[in-house]
């Protein structure tokens, strides 16, 4: 396991492929050594407080701006954080969270890969006196819940707004879905999606799923599809990794994306990656939802104090934003955003 000597906080993020093999990989951040006896119990301020992340996959952009923000939010309370990447196993998300048990920590934030397999790790940390705070996860064991906007599918909210935009561009427009890995948060935001098209009157001429989370793959699937369907007038996909894809397979065919006036095709994502947002400034993208990921870490910081503190059976949610041609000027990128755990964009407030 490795690690960074730096000012006062401690992040290590660890990669376990396997639930035997372990291999880790440092982030920018500090290391002080960790003590015993950090659990639940201490409250904020209390001696050393240690707090835990478990991403489900750190190759993800939005989630290394998401650790950018438990790092910032864990300093900010003199806290220590270790963040591991499950990178897609649900196994190795299992044997993460029981690390974390193991080394009594005094909380822990975690995005759910399979809440099923999941579940009885959590209750154990609930019955080792850990919080744990679900990361747009639900389920057995979670004590409270942070969310991005865009993965609630509240009435009103960015995908029915996503969807509007299609129909306002051209009623009953030929839309493509493309999906993801079967993550519980990647299945409910395309089924979310999937509704809020029907609902706008949308024509859902196929769907795919990159279950491989690749830029590539879903390069080679849209290649595919705009073969198969040669009407095909937008695409909706997951995450701004997929859309990226989907953007050269469409220039590679010889047609163009459309900016959401004229003509070509429209390609939406998730996320607000910095390639989607360039995209999107050079005319390769239509939109994209940036999901406030560094404020989503913030949050989660925000969420394990409290329930550090007693205050638990709490969701919070993160605002998200539709980033176009028409806002694409007033973007500030999510790590030059300032925070602080009094001051968060929480929906509602």
């Amino acid at each position: 396991m490795s690690s960074v000597q730096g000012e006062g906080h401690w992040t290590q993020v660890v990669r376990k492929s396997t639930l035997a093999g372990v291999g880790a990989i440092a982030l920018a951040g500090g290391l002080a050594a960790c003590s015993s006896g950090a659990g639940a119990g201490s409250g904020v301020g209390q001696g050393e407080v240690t707090v835990a992340y478990s991403s489900p996959v750190m190759a993800q952009e939005a989630q290394q701006d998401t650790v950018f923000g438990l790092e910032s939010a864990a300093e900010s309370l003199g806290w220590k954080i270790k963040v591991y990447d499950a990178n897609l196993s649900a196994d190795a998300q299992v044997s993460n969270v029981q690390t974390m048990i193991d080394q009594d920590v005094s909380a822990l934030t975690s995005w759910s890969l399979d809440a099923g397999a999941v579940g009885g790790v959590y209750s154990n940390a609930r019955s080792a006196g850990i919080p744990v705070i679900g990361m747009n996860s639900g389920g057995a064991g979670i004590s409270s819940s942070t969310w991005w906007a865009v993965n609630r599918c509240d009435p009103g909210g960015p995908l029915e707004q996503l969807a509007k935009m299609f129909a306002v561009a051209k009623p009953g427009m030929k839309i493509i879905i493309m999906g993801g890995p079967p993550v519980p948060s990647v299945e409910a935001n395309t089924e979310c999606f999937t509704r809020a098209a029907e609902g706008a009157g949308l024509d859902i001429i196929a769907s795919q799923s990159n279950t491989q989370d690749t830029t590539a793959n879903a390069a080679a699937l849209a290649q595919d599809l705009l073969t198969a369907h040669s009407d095909v007038e937008a695409f909706w996909a997951y995450n701004d990794a997929s859309a990226l894809g989907i953007s050269a397979a469409i220039a590679g065919s010889g047609r163009t994306v459309s900016t959401g006036t004229g003509g070509g095709i429209m390609v939406t994502g998730i996320n607000g990656d910095a390639a989607a947002i360039d995209a999107i400034r050079q005319g390769r993208m239509t939109a994209t939802i940036d999901a406030n990921a560094v404020a989503n870490g913030w949050v989660a910081v925000a969420a394990m104090r409290d329930a550090i503190n007693g205050e638990t059976e709490k969701t919070y949610v993160v605002d998200t934003d539709i980033v176009d041609g028409n806002n694409i000027a007033d973007y500030i990128a999510p790590r030059e955003r300032t925070y602080s755990l009094d001051h968060l964009p929480l929906v509602g407030r």
